[in-house]
């Protein structure tokens, strides 16, 4: 398994997946509902739309996970990693640096301390859930350390790496 290719196809993975998801949430945050703490949700005059929620669904399948995936086998494939094992350790590497890059970049740089009012959803300007230790305690670590490293990355990276196989299987 090629360690340095594995590292900077994450990096690209967690860059693709980051600046991504800022430029949606920049656009417009609501359509971003879902990556809030529960309390600005609750606190929200207006709930997310069925718009709103169906747009978040697919882009987060079709617009990040199904690109990443598609990317992670075919890296994993053609930088010489074989075995679904390695493959399934090598996915779940580069899904825990989108995870650390999501909670360093997204979560604490730029909504906390860049681009702050550019992310608070209408409404819930002033909202006490917005601040560093409270957006940290009730949504940010929960997710990045116990929901990616537990469910996510393995989820993702068995996936990857089925891809993988399936794909050094046809090729």
């Amino acid at each position: 398994m090629n360690w340095i290719r594995m590292v900077l196809d994450g990096f690209m993975m967690a860059a693709y997946f980051n600046l991504f998801a800022a430029a949606v949430a920049i656009y417009n945050p609501r359509l971003m509902f879902p990556c809030y703490p529960p309390s600005i949700i609750k606190d929200a005059p207006e709930p997310p739309t069925k718009g709103e929620n169906r747009f978040y669904m697919l882009w987060i399948c079709f617009g990040e996970i199904l690109p990443l995936i598609i990317y992670g086998s075919v890296s994993m494939m053609e930088g010489g990693t074989r075995g679904f094992g390695w493959m399934a350790l090598h996915g779940y590497i580069q899904w825990m640096m989108i995870g650390f890059a999501d909670l360093f970049f997204l979560d604490v740089w730029l909504i906390q301390k860049k681009c702050k009012k550019r992310f608070i959803i209408p409404g819930t300007e002033g909202h006490s859930g917005y601040e560093l230790k409270a957006w940290m305690k009730s949504y940010a670590l929960p997710e990045h350390l116990l929901q990616w490293p537990l469910l996510l990355c393995p989820v993702m990276a068995l996936l990857q790496a089925g891809l993988g196989v399936v794909l050094m299987r046809l090729l």
